[in-house]
């Protein structure tokens, strides 16, 4: 007879193994599963994240932190450059111990963790009702009982798609990533650099993510339907030798981000879908890792209190839009008008950047304000951008 649990949770990343902490922390017998056989690989991340996302959450711990971020540096296509220092901005982890230690967290909460299940399906009882998970371990084929599932499984997520949640991305929600891990560079250990413009990155941007140590990530996301004929390795390819004329490539990595999706449901019934799974992430950016953290927190939350005070999973979809909602739908709009720039747009928004932030330590930024100030500064980009100002 399959064991039984309160709470099964598909996928052990960011927020997977968050999910899992809370809910074993709640008092529900809870199950971790992870597909590969070792947490926090292969990696699939530049691996920043701000302040506020990370300590809302998690407390900052020197062994999974790279760097902490000081000062940013951003340049347009003609290559004027902008420094603005921000001492709190944020950090850059090391997200295969990150993803570990999280994992751990869960553990040592209560919850079991199961590496090298791939689970495959869902179990129904004669009227449909989700009882359960299929998957694979060691080659056999296994059936695990559940009251609630958590579909953590990630951008390919197949749980949710299974259950009956659309998480399906349109052409244009999903932009084309590349990263190398490069060492024996010139780079200021305290420093993250963002390149912009249709001529470096269509419809992306290319980051410079120090590590300290003279290493870094450096990416690249572009829109393929602004580059219909050249990749993204391309496009990146061509970068790092003008940036780094030294340098030894130590890791690849390549993959798909997607955008925040309007419509798409945090549950159904009694599965509940987190991170990057229900497109939980700002579409500007690419930036997930703080909203898988706050999406695995509530619904973890939220999955306790349903097995154990019958609330709805209803309760976790209110509570993250509650929180975040309005910050994830403007920058799906911002996306929106980003997509849309020239590179002349570039450089009008450069000199309205160079002009209020080049060379001045802020505390905090405002985007919203930020936006609106930016879409104010020139009728072209109002023209683009006037549906955010009503």
């Amino acid at each position: 007879m399959p064991k039984t649990y309160d709470v099964i949770v598909v996928g052990a990343g960011p927020a997977g193994s968050v999910s899992a902490k809370y809910a074993a922390v709640g008092g529900a017998k809870t199950l971790l599963l992870e597909k590969h056989p070792v947490i926090g690989y292969p990696l699939c991340c530049a691996e920043a994240i701000s302040k506020s996302g990370l300590e809302n959450v998690v407390k900052p711990d020197p062994k999974w932190i790279a760097t902490k971020i000081e000062k940013a540096k951003l340049f347009s296509p003609s290559g004027k450059e902008v420094t603005v220092y921000h001492p709190d901005a944020g950090y850059v982890l090391e997200r295969k111990i990150f993803d570990r230690w999280l994992a751990q967290q869960a553990a040592n909460a209560g919850a079991k963790v199961r590496v090298g299940v791939d689970v495959t399906g869902l179990l129904r009882d004669r009227d449909g009702k989700i009882i359960g998970v299929t998957a694979y371990e060691n080659g056999q084929q296994i059936e695990i009982l559940g009251k609630v599932v958590i579909a953590a499984d990630g951008i390919e997520s197949q749980i949710a798609l299974k259950a009956g949640i659309r998480t399906l991305l349109k052409p244009g929600q999903l932009q084309s990533a590349y990263q190398y891990l490069l060492a024996d560079i010139d780079i200021e250990p305290d420093t993250i650099e963002f390149y912009l413009g249709n001529s470096v990155a269509p419809g992306g941007y290319i980051w410079v993510f120090s590590k300290g140590d003279g290493i870094a990530n450096v990416g690249i996301g572009i829109s393929p339907m602004k580059s219909p004929k050249k990749k993204a390795v391309d496009y990146l390819d061509e970068f790092i030798p003008r940036r780094f004329p030294r340098h030894q490539i130590l890791e690849k990595m390549v993959g798909g981000v997607p955008s925040h999706v309007n419509d798409v449901p945090l549950y159904k019934d009694n599965i509940l879908v987190v991170g990057d799974a229900a497109r939980l992430v700002d579409s500007l950016t690419g930036a997930g890792i703080a909203n898988a953290l706050l999406s695995g927190k509530v619904a973890g939350m939220t999955v306790a209190e349903m097995v154990t005070n019958g609330i709805k999973a209803d309760v976790y979809q209110k509570e993250f839009f509650r929180l975040k909602q309005k910050e994830l739908k403007f920058y799906y709009y911002c996306r929106d008008i980003y997509l849309k720039l020239t590179d002349d747009d570039f450089k009008l928004i450069f000199k309205f950047i160079y002009d209020v932030f080049n060379g001045k330590t802020i505390t905090a930024i405002n985007p919203f304000d930020v936006v609106k100030k930016i879409l104010l500064s020139h009728p072209r980009l109002l023209k683009l951008g006037r549906h955010l100002l009503t």
